[in-house]
């Protein structure tokens, strides 16, 4: 629904670029921005600064399930001074790297009619869906899950690149992508060279956006807080075999500094784990090792996991395969409850910084909430902490990359979490059809991207 309603600033491949704001500037913990001077809101009406106040003030009292402005449980603006009509400033309790596109996210709502609704997750009133986007939802049926949206005569921006923009649930993708019935559809990887040959389909790559990780839960094995049976655990895996056989080819074998390739902050000097299975057996034959491995109870995960168990146990080490539903397996996950333990999540490919700082800073580390993003359990490191902190208040750009390059190689030399590899995906297009289709720098899902749909 990001087509309908609008924000400040959109993401390019780059870096942040004026949707509703014009221009914006920065000065400490203010942030100021100037909207155009002819946005508004799809029934008409003028989009002003009140409406950009009073959404700060709603988003307050009734935090969005998607809230770019929550910090924690807080709130990440301190307070706002509307200038004229045109233009505000936003001042934060606390001003980092991402705070501009943080600040940039939030959907603005039409204070004429939100500021009457008390209960914003049950109201479906009138104007319930008068955004100020790009796009106006003109049809939808809640039961099947289609949508249509129509380009939006008002828009303030530049122009769209479609008229209308049609989400049509269909029971086979590739059947329906065969009729015309779907203009993009995800492509398998093994049917990835039928398509490639014909000249009239385009591919959008996702890549690298799927990660899957060994998580060690140091407290229940401190033994491997031994740099030396990290190394091992490494040459003891085959991670090409995943990219392979699980993957189909569609992937890489994972950075140990975490990032995958092709991201802005990838850092092509971390250290390299090659698959050495002597080099493992001399690390662990004789000890006595013996581990469970958690994951989950799907074909790629327990396809992973046997390549692990295969892995590990040539190397000397026991390994006791567990396989859960997601839920039970993150449930376990969440409260510590593992000794190893696979996961595998999407979102690689977005912003690294956020999601690095979270799982290698002591200070950020999140647990018990999401085995996602989670860091190790019982591993700590205060130099990687300062590095992951210190990142996220540099606002300039080379700086930041040039203190996350030097967090990413400490993992790669410490490797407190163990990357199996990342899965490439693929979207096949009609180019006679449509052909304007886009990634951004922080998000890779084209067919969602509100830029995708615009002239450019």
């Amino acid at each position: 629904m990001r087509l309908v309603y609008g924000s400040l600033l959109e993401k390019d491949e780059t870096g942040d670029v004026p949707w509703l704001a014009e221009r914006w500037s920065m000065d400490g913990n203010d942030y100021t921005f100037t909207l155009f001077a002819d946005a508004q809101f799809q029934d008409g009406a003028p989009l002003t600064t009140a409406d950009v106040a009073f959404t700060l003030d709603y988003y307050q009292e009734h935090p969005p399930v998607s809230n770019s402005l929550g910090v924690g449980d807080g709130y990440l603006v301190d307070h706002y001074t509307v200038v004229d009509e045109q233009t505000i400033t936003i001042t934060v309790k606390e001003a980092n790297a991402d705070t501009l596109s943080n600040l940039g996210s939030f959907v603005i709502l039409p204070k004429h009619i939100w500021e009457s609704v008390d209960d914003p997750n049950s109201y479906t009133g009138e104007g319930y869906l008068t955004g100020s986007g790009a796009y106006a939802c003109t049809a939808y049926d809640g039961a099947t899950g289609s949508y249509e949206f129509t380009a939006f005569d008002g828009w303030c921006n530049g122009e769209q690149a479609a008229e209308k923009i049609q989400f049509v649930p269909v029971s086979d993708p590739l059947l329906a992508f065969e009729s015309g019935e779907i203009d993009i559809t995800s492509l398998p990887a093994d049917l990835m060279d039928t398509y490639l040959n014909d000249p009239s389909i385009g591919v959008v790559e996702k890549a690298n956006d799927m990660g899957y990780k060994l998580l060690i839960n140091y407290e229940r094995c401190p033994d491997f807080l031994e740099l030396a049976l990290r190394q091992g655990v490494y040459a003891a895996i085959d991670r090409q075999s995943v990219v392979d056989s699980v993957f189909r080819g569609a992937g890489t074998v994972g950075s140990a500094g975490y990032v995958p390739q092709g991201s802005l902050y990838y850092n092509e000097n971390v250290v390299q784990y090659p698959y050495d299975p002597e080099a493992a057996h001399a690390v662990f034959a004789g000890k006595g090792y013996s581990v469970t491995l958690l994951c989950g109870d799907d074909g790629d995960d327990l396809a992973i996991a046997e390549i692990i168990r295969n892995g590990l146990t040539a190397a000397g080490i026991e390994v006791t395969v567990e396989a859960h539903d997601s839920a039970t397996r993150d449930g376990r996950i969440n409260s510590g409850d593992y000794e190893f333990a696979l996961v595998g999540n999407g979102g690689w490919g977005n912003n690294p910084p956020t999601y690095m700082r979270t799982l290698f800073s002591d200070e950020s580390k999140f647990s018990g909430t999401n085995p996602h993003s989670m860091g190790a359990i019982g591993y700590s490191n205060a130099e990687m902490t300062a590095l992951a902190e210190g990142q996220m208040y540099e606002t300039d750009f080379d700086k930041r990359v040039e203190l996350f390059q030097e967090l990413e190689l400490l993992v790669s030399w410490e490797i407190p979490i163990i990357v199996i590899a990342n899965q490439s995906s693929y979207s096949m297009y009609r180019k006679d059809v449509y052909d304007g289709w886009m990634k951004t720098y922080a998000y890779q899902q084209a067919e969602q991207n509100r830029l995708s749909y615009m002239a450019r």
